[in-house]
This record gives C-alpha cells, structure tokens and sequence, in this order.
C-alpha cells in the first residue's frame, strides 16, 4: 500500500470520447430570438419540483441563463460590427484572436473578436460597447438593470470557481451579512424566476437602446460619410432591423400589423426630416 493510497483511491483509467458527437451545426436567428430560445428552454425546465428535488440544479440553470445572456452580447456586438461603419472605425486598432479567424473564416471573423472577452459583468460589457462600437451605456437607462446582472454574475464566480461555495470578496460586493461557516449558494424557484427576469430586463434594454443609437447613425452619421449610397438606404436599414427585430415576441404583440420595418423606416425619416 502507497502513502498516496491512505487518502482516496487511486482513479480508474479514463479519456474523453465521443467530442464531434458533442457537435451540432444550428441555424441561429437574430440574437435577441436566440436569447428568448435559450433562456426559454432552460426556466422551462427548472420547476419547483425538480429544484426541490435537487439542489444543486438551481444553480446550474442559473448559470445557463447568464451563459444565453454572455452569447447575446457576443453575438449582438459582432454583428454590429458588420453592420455599422462607425463601429467598425471605433474597432480598427482592437486585436482579435487568430485562431477565432481561422476557425470561423472570412466570412465569419467578427465573432473571434470578442471570443477572447468575458460578458459577466457590468464592466465588461460596457467597457465592449464602449469600446468596440462606441456606445456609451447610459446610467439613467442601465444603472438599476446592470446591478440586478452583477449580483447574479457574483453568485456564477462561486458557482463556477469555488464549487458553489461564495467567496468572500463576491460576498462583500453583493453586502452579504457574515456567518461563522462556509456559505453554500442555494438558487430555489423564487429566486432563479426573479434572476431570469432581471437578465431578461438587461438584455430587452441593451436590445432595444442600441437598435435605437444605430437608427440615429443611419438617419446622421452614416450619411455624412464618403462611402454612402442613398440608393441602399433601405437595405442598411433592413440591416439593422434584422439584427434586433424580435420575431418570437411579434406573435404576442398588440397592433402586431403595423409593427413592421417600413413603419419604422417611415417614422424615422418623419423624425429626421429625411
């Protein structure tokens, strides 16, 4: 018998199989409907009875709901990127990860550039906006959301890093009250519903606030610059519409018939006097 042999067992033999299985190609629609997709499927699942039953399964429902959350932001800023000139002068001089382009290749080497970026923050995603696409996160439209989003990404970091336990620094930023043991996060039903709301709120209004900032550059901006063509005034704005259009949502919708992207086109060149 070893020494190492006192303490556990020694591990059976093992390795990874199976990885391309693990793969699937999928057609993803518009962020915000891939958003709803994810975020759906995954409260779906967490009923009361099954978060009862095992209580490990809150937070990892709750990690998969930020995770819907990071790939929105990704996917949102990218294709961004590929729509809005001005963004992409903003970005110019950002590096990106070259494996990201080779992997993803010309046709898709945007994605790579925040491949590299963690969106579990308020900081991160406002120093990305900031810094890739020039948009500035406003506190008095994004202040009580983004605090909502950094409590929950606080209870991620013990989930994912310290096997559920809460660490202390996490602790002190969400003002959680001291105890004399270890504190294990325990996500229940009430809570994983109210954080799903809270991410959702981030996201509906990141959605709806840069649809907005990138219609003002397309009615401004946009057509100061020397690459423009009146005659594609429409498709950069079916450009933008088809990047935040929330179509799972238009179904559910009052006055869904006039909820189109001519209406909207009208109304901003009545706005802009265009």
């Amino acid at each position: 018998m070893n020494i190492e042999d006192f303490v556990c067992t020694a591990p059976s033999t093992a390795s990874i199989l199976g990885l391309n299985q693990c793969m699937s190609e999928v057609d993803v629609p518009a962020p915000i409907d891939y958003y709803f997709k994810r975020s759906r499927e995954i409260i779906g699942y967490g009923t009361s009875d099954r978060l009862n039953e095992f209580t490990t399964l809150g937070g990892l429902l709750l990690l998969g709901l930020i995770s819907s959350a990071e790939g929105y932001f990704r996917s949102v800023l990218s294709i961004t990127l590929d729509v809005c000139p001005i963004s992409r002068n903003v970005a110019a001089e950002k590096q990106i990860n070259l494996g990201g382009v080779l992997w993803h290749g010309k046709d898709e080497f945007r994605r790579s550039a925040f491949e590299h970026m963690s969106f579990a923050s308020s900081k991160e995603i406002k120093s990305a906006t900031k810094g890739y696409l020039g948009f500035e996160m406003k506190d008095s439209v994004f202040s009580s959301v983004l605090q909502d989003y950094d409590v929950v990404c606080h209870l991620r970091h013990g989930l994912i890093h310290n096997a559920g336990i809460l660490p202390g620094r996490n602790a002190v930023q969400m003002n959680i009250k001291s105890y004399s043991k270890s504190v294990e996060i325990c996500i229940d039903f009430s809570f994983l519903q109210s954080a799903a709301a809270s991410i959702d709120s981030l996201v509906v209004t990141f959605n709806r606030a840069l649809f907005s900032y990138l219609c003002n550059r397309w009615a401004t901006s946009w057509r100061s610059r020397a690459d423009w063509e009146p005659n594609n005034e429409k498709k950069k704005f079916m450009q933008i519409w088809n990047a935040f259009f929330c179509k799972s949502e238009l179904k559910h919708r009052q006055n869904k018939r006039i909820i189109t992207a001519a209406s909207c086109m009208k109304k901003l060149k009545l706005e802009y006097n265009l």
